[in-house]
């Protein structure tokens, strides 16, 4: 499984944005070819499958706040039954969180986990023990300092927290790869995704208001399996073109990621006249700095260069360079 880390996210308003659609289709063509590429309607329900579950962990993410206040409640209430001389100011105060008790209240987060039972996340060993380390946290120990309690500062302790506790868990990774084999290498993509809605997030927002949207438009969608496909169809091209522009390289030791990474930025440059080659050179040649060895980027965007030129002088760019 390729893992897709460090991806500059900032100014997207959807969550499946058409860099997370390229990472996906070169993911997916990667293991077509690993499995033998003999079913390309299958590699299309992989990609579809792959994206969507990539939407649902951004959600079951979002989950995690209002599962372990939750269990603040649960906590408090039990020690009110107990008739405890002490009850935990900790645990009050993450009972009342407005923050995440906005979460709790949104429709759409409200509708996902109805849909999707979270027994699997709130009967688990790693909730509680995030709960027991999470009361013991600095965020929690300097909220509890604080002389005012409103909705920022609750938002703003869950954004560190969330920081602190969730990201490069590796418990919470080995939970959610055994509830789904898709999530396993998307968690630093949809942290960012997280933490930018929990940073959007205002008092002034109903039950009603959206989350991050899964897809922009349905162009969006359809670009997900035209990219694929277009990839697909550009291997023997791709063959011919590397073999033209390798100078200084044996086509047959080139990395193979590397080799995918260009194959797909083919189909791209072919298959979506609307994308400017300078565009589709730069997205691919980061992807190759990103996921590829440290001197793929400068490889990538040199070949791709070379391509673009040699498919635009054989009439079959129809864009400006």
């Amino acid at each position: 499984m390729l893992y897709f880390c460090g991806l500059y996210t900032k100014g997207f308003d959807t969550m499946i944005n058409r860099v997370l659609i390229r990472l996906k289709t070169v993911q997916v063509i990667y293991a077509y070819y690993q499995n033998g590429g003999q079913k390309p309607a299958m590699a299309e329900r992989e990609l579809a499958q792959s994206l969507d579950s990539a939407y649902s962990l951004y959600k079951t993410m979002l989950y995690l706040p209002v599962a372990l206040t939750d269990m603040a409640r649960l906590s408090v209430e039990r020690q009110r039954r107990m008739n405890a001389v002490r009850i935990s100011r900790k645990e009050e105060l993450l009972a009342q969180n407005l923050f995440a008790g906005l979460l709790e209240n949104n429709q759409e987060l409200g509708q996902f986990v109805q849909d999707n039972p979270m027994e699997w996340l709130t009967k688990s060993d790693f909730i509680k023990e995030t709960y027991a380390a999470m009361l013991e946290s600095d965020a929690v120990e300097e909220y509890t300092q604080a002389e005012k309690f409103d909705f920022a500062s609750d938002r703003e302790l869950w954004k560190k927290l969330y920081k602190a506790i969730f990201q490069e868990n590796e418990s919470l990774d080995s939970l959610l790869e055994e509830q789904n084999i898709y999530w396993n290498g998307d968690r630093d993509l949809i942290d960012s995704f997280v933490i930018k809605t929990i940073r959007s997030m205002s008092e002034s927002d109903g039950p009603e208001t959206p989350l991050l949207s899964e897809y922009k438009d349905e162009d969006d969608r359809n670009f997900a399996i035209g990219l694929l496909r277009a990839g697909l169809q550009s291997r023997e091209l791709r063959e011919e073109l590397v073999a033209a522009n390798c100078r200084r390289w044996d086509p047959s030791r080139l990395a193979f990621l590397d080799v995918l990474i260009i194959q797909t930025a083919i189909g791209e440059l072919l298959g979506f006249p609307d994308i400017p080659v300078k565009v589709t050179i730069n997205e691919y040649v980061e992807m190759a700095k990103i996921l590829s060895t440290p001197q793929s980027g400068a490889f990538v965007n040199g070949m791709l260069d070379a391509i673009a030129h040699d498919l635009s002088a054989g009439g079959k760019l129809d864009k400006e360079l």
